[in-house]
């Protein structure tokens, strides 16, 4: 048994206490299926659990030729995801099919939240209920594939063992699916994101917590995040005609503003700057012999890549 399996093993059965005791109707709603969608086993996706560790590393880009991503309107989807409940939750990020293509590759996602302060869930043990939304690409309604919560400070372990902080504490997280169907396969990423109580509040939306969600997430993304010497850069463009702002139908009742941030997120190399003297010396080989000194920049620059990145 591979370690981080035991330690999911042996996490269980303190969560699975914890979740008995604080588990409250307003946090998922009620146990019926309310959610007027034919063929949704609700009992089934409350008992599932989800894995992290087990991610697919190839190919996350779209078929050639896609746009960034598309309306999921155009083919009978919508932009609100579906809870428990018959209640929705605004799916307000979308990571453009055009970002760098590790990004949209599962574990290139889960490396690249690492960067910007989240990480998958606590013990990467998920206990409750699983949304469900159509992208309109063909798949139908499809449960989400990751949820991702706030690690406590960006360079923290949580990264590497899991959100722990934001499940006691509360913060923000978002849920994921994947638009990748025959209708619309553009390898975008499409997220609904909120900001949650703490646990004693049985992690409910807190107030305003759809737009600040977003907004703290938008703002972590443009900041960028860096791994080794690959930084990532996000740029947003904001659409809002996707979604009806107002809190009609909306789970808490938590009225959100009907704008979606779609995100470009761009990779580069990040190599710190040289001393002052290397430079100095550079350019007098420069004005010796230009030809000379191309060759062994091009050579030595290589080899800090393979040094820092390998």
């Amino acid at each position: 048994m591979r370690p981080t399996h035991l330690l999911t093993t042996l996490a269980t059965a303190t969560l699975v206490a914890v979740s008995s005791v604080t588990a409250h109707p307003c946090s998922h709603g009620h146990r019926g299926n309310h959610s007027g969608i034919e063929g949704f086993d609700e009992a089934y996706h409350y008992a599932r659990t989800v894995s992290s560790f087990d991610f697919d590393d190839g190919d996350g880009r779209g078929r050639a030729g896609q746009p960034a991503w598309r309306d999921p309107r155009s083919h009978g989807g919508s932009m609100l995801d579906l809870v428990g409940n018959g209640l929705r939750e605004p799916i307000n990020v979308i990571i453009s099919g055009h970002s760098d293509a590790r990004v949209l590759s599962d574990a290139g996602l889960r490396d690249y939240v690492r960067t910007i302060g989240f990480s998958f869930e606590c013990l990467d043990l998920h206990l409750g209920g699983l949304q469900r939304a159509d992208l309109g690409d063909g798949n139908g309604w499809g449960t989400e594939l990751f949820e991702y919560r706030q690690t406590e400070s960006w360079g923290a372990p949580g990264r590497w063992v899991g959100a722990c902080w934001e499940s006691l504490y509360g913060g923000n997280h978002f849920r994921v699916w994947k638009q990748n169907g025959t209708l619309a396969d553009t390898g975008a990423w499409f997220l609904a994101v909120s900001k949650e109580k703490d646990l004693r509040h049985h992690h409910t939306i807190d107030k305003n917590g759809y737009n600040n969600g977003r907004d703290l997430l938008v703002q972590a993304a443009e900041e960028g995040g860096r791994w080794k010497i690959w930084k990532w850069k996000a740029k947003t463009h904001w659409v809002d005609s996707l979604l009806d702002a107002g809190r009609e139908g909306i789970n808490h009742d938590i009225a959100q503003d009907g704008r979606v941030a779609v995100l470009t997120v761009d990779s580069v190399i990040d190599i710190p700057l040289l001393p002052d003297i290397w430079i100095t010396t550079r350019r007098r080989q420069m004005l010796a012999s230009p030809f000379v000194f191309v060759k062994q920049t091009f050579v030595q620059s290589y080899q800090i890549i393979l040094t820092r990145f390998f």
